[in-house]
């Protein structure tokens, strides 16, 4: 340090820089990380001190949340001098259009001489949002393109269906969660994405998301969020006319409170759905609130808290990240558990005042909703069990008939998960009794909706293209949506192997016809309303689950349901091209499905073969499984024996770029050839 000091003392201009460049350095490591000369991630506690279970101390924290509440405490200090200068620069910059450019040159000054850790975090671990869970169970549609793919392996004919690992890196989207390279104090002001907001615009996203999402997961509610919207641009307007010097105190009062961090996550997520997909206001919007919802793995827990997960899940749902959406709202799930708001009495206890009870419930139902349907999705398990649950609870809900409906059908995919998870401790035996019991249960649950919540198609065939839907249209889709996705999931395990549906054949035709009405009433909402134009990912389980037992059927049964599934395999494939204009992980599944240009041909010779050889049957050989059930899903194991003559699955996923006509021709099956799939097939049971 005296080295330092005596090359400095020489040249006194130098020493302001070197004392910002100290200040720095401060800010990135703790006390003891210091004291130890190792590196530290500059969180509040650091990894290592928890670890180390030792107090984490930062000395001359200059943090931006602190600098901001001091300005309130104290006008005179010197870091609220600075605030001041950038507040200042904030009205200099609302009223006059050349401020702006000298808050940008001080914002590319700001940068250069500092990185905030919290874009550096972001940025190392963006790529990890890129990666899709290694385990994938039998509910997720990675699951389904595993057996078809590993039964067409089983048949000597690989590359049908690509394997994820194999698609190029660089056709990956980019990560949405980079936070822009903004000074401290400009980040928290000048740079505000409010700032580029009109009140109207924020109000009208508000009302655009309570009417739709905000109506299915009711987390905040509508008169909060338009209170919170009129202050914070109250504020603002302020400091426009008054002038941010005057103002700062309630200018940073409003900016930096939870309801306008979740404020800020509904407008973005409404920009989001407006354009369909990423949008460059959405991003600043929800970068803004990053640090809020960093702090919540380390801060007290609290329902508002709690809310922010939710809508930070949300926000990840509409970008179709569904492994940021589980670990956000598996992590929401886990602090309800910890504050006991599955449990009546913890929940009377905790809140006295009915209506910060209705609030706790409301936040806690609507993580139990989302968490589900996340898990089904992903087909991994989820946190709250409906065991967990005090049941009495359900008896306080009164958020309405759609809230009390989807709860009802969160509880049923939960007994469906269950039921497709449970086939590994069963080994191959199906369980019709279970299914067939989930099946009525999802009837019974569907019609006894009121009237005006079912989706009549005859009604829906005869809109005129064109029309403008309502809100009760869009309910009306998404319930039978939820419907139709469990319908199919139900009766998936009879499709995974000709030998499963030849045994069970009558519910093979019952599953084909779930899949079939699903994609039929999915191009009728696209051919007479906008919804699945404009809510794409509403509908992608769905089209993804009914195409995967269509593949499921052309592989194990193609004799038998080949004609009949036709026309519905053709909307599959145009619905995919239309959803994988909105949706980066159909673009992937469209590039995976390659090589089923060659498979037909490849059926084809062996058929010709088999016909001119005599060698033709309609015994079908199942004496050993291609796939084993622990090979797909590892998490429960299945002892299944496999004869010497079993096929390995190996083999490199090689495959040419397929176009929807290469499809198309899939079933364009010669005359006199009457089974697709007529050779020996080592069976999946």
């Amino acid at each position: 340090m005296n080295r330092k000091n005596s090359s400095n003392n020489p040249k006194r201009p130098s020493q302001s820089y070197s004392r910002s460049r100290r200040i720095q350095y401060v800010n990135q490591a703790c006390n003891e990380c210091k004291r130890r000369k190792i590196r530290c991630d500059g969180a509040n506690p650091c990894g290592k001190c928890v670890r180390s279970s030792v107090p984490c101390l930062y000395v001359n924290n200059h943090r931006a949340q602190k600098a901001a509440t001091a300005v309130l405490a104290s006008s005179d200090c010197q870091s609220g001098g600075r605030i001041a200068q950038k507040t200042d620069n904030v009205g200099a910059h609302s009223v006059d259009m050349s401020h702006r450019d000298e808050a940008h040159a001080m914002l590319e000054r700001q940068t250069s001489q500092t990185s905030p850790r919290g874009a550096q975090t972001f940025q190392s671990s963006g790529d990890a949002s890129l990666d899709s869970p290694e385990f994938c169970g039998p509910s997720s549609s990675e699951f389904t393109l595993n057996v078809v793919s590993g039964s067409l392996r089983a048949m000597g004919m690989p590359a049908a269906i690509l394997d994820k690992s194999n698609l190029e890196a660089g056709t990956s989207p980019s990560t949405s969660s980079r936070l822009a390279q903004y000074g401290p104090f400009m980040k928290l002001l000048a740079m505000d994405p409010l700032w580029d907001t009109r009140r109207k615009d924020a109000i009208d996203l508000i009302e655009q998301w309570c009417e739709a999402t905000g109506t299915l997961y009711p987390v905040v509610s509508r008169e909060k969020m338009l209170e919170t919207a009129n202050d914070v641009f109250g504020a603002m307007d302020n400091a426009q006319n008054e002038g941010a010097k005057v103002n700062r105190g309630s200018l940073i009062e409003a900016l930096f409170t939870d309801e306008t961090s979740k404020m800020k996550i509904v407008m973005a997520i409404g920009r989001t759905v407006e354009s369909g997909g990423r949008n460059d206001q959405a991003q600043r919007l929800f970068q803004s609130i990053t640090e809020a919802v960093e702090g919540l793995l380390w801060n007290t827990n609290s329902i508002s808290g709690i809310q922010l997960l939710v809508l930070a899940a949300l926000y990840y749902y509409h970008l179709d990240e569904e492994v940021r959406t589980g670990r956000i709202i598996g992590f929401a799930a886990r602090l309800c558990l910890e504050m006991g708001l599955h449990r009546r009495v913890t929940v009377e206890s905790t809140f006295p005042n009915l209506e910060d009870r209705s609030t706790a419930l409301r936040t806690f139902w609507c993580v139990y909703m989302l968490e589900r349907r996340t898990s089904l999705g992903q087909g991994i398990p989820f946190s709250i069990q409906d065991s967990y649950v005090d049941p009495s609870l359900f008896s306080l809900c009164n958020f309405g008939t759609i809230v009390s409906a989807l709860l009802d059908w969160t509880k049923l995919a939960g007994r469906t998960w269950h039921a497709l998870n449970s086939q590994g401790e069963k080994e191959a035996e199906i369980n019709m009794d279970e299914l067939k019991l989930l099946d009525y249960q999802v009837k019974q649950w569907y019609e006894q909706l009121p009237k005006d919540l079912r989706l009549d198609r005859a009604l829906l065939q005869k809109q005129v293209e064109g029309t403008e839907e309502t809100q009760t249209t869009y309910f009306q889709a998404v319930l039978f949506l939820r419907k139709s996705h469990l319908q199919n999931l139900i009766y998936r395990p009879v499709l995974r192997s000709a030998a499963r549906i030849t045994q069970h054949e009558r519910y093979a035709f019952i599953a084909t016809d779930f899949a079939k009405e699903a994609l039929q009433t999915l191009t009728d909402l696209n051919e007479t309303t906008s919804l699945i134009r404009t809510w794409p990912l509403f509908f992608k389980h769905l089209l993804l689950t009914a195409f995967g037992n269509l593949l499921l059927v052309i592989v194990n049964a193609s004799s038998t349901f080949a004609d009949s599934i036709r026309a519905e395999f053709e909307i599959a494939l145009d619905l995919i091209k239309l959803l994988s204009t909105r949706s980066p992980p159909l673009v992937q599944i469209w590039k995976r499905l390659q090589g089923l240009r060659e498979l037909q041909a490849r059926l084809f010779n062996r058929s010709l073969a088999e016909v001119s050889s005599g060698s033709a049957s309609s015994h079908i050989d199942y004496s050993s499984d291609a796939l084993l059930f622990d090979e797909l899903f590892p998490a429960l194991p299945l002892s299944l024996g496999v004869s010497s003559g079993g096929t390995e699955l190996q083999g490199d996923f090689a495959g040419t770029p397929l176009v929807r006509e290469h499809l198309n021709t899939l079933f364009d099956f010669p005359v006199g050839s009457s089974n697709f799939f007529n050779s020996p097939f080592v069976g999946w049971e």
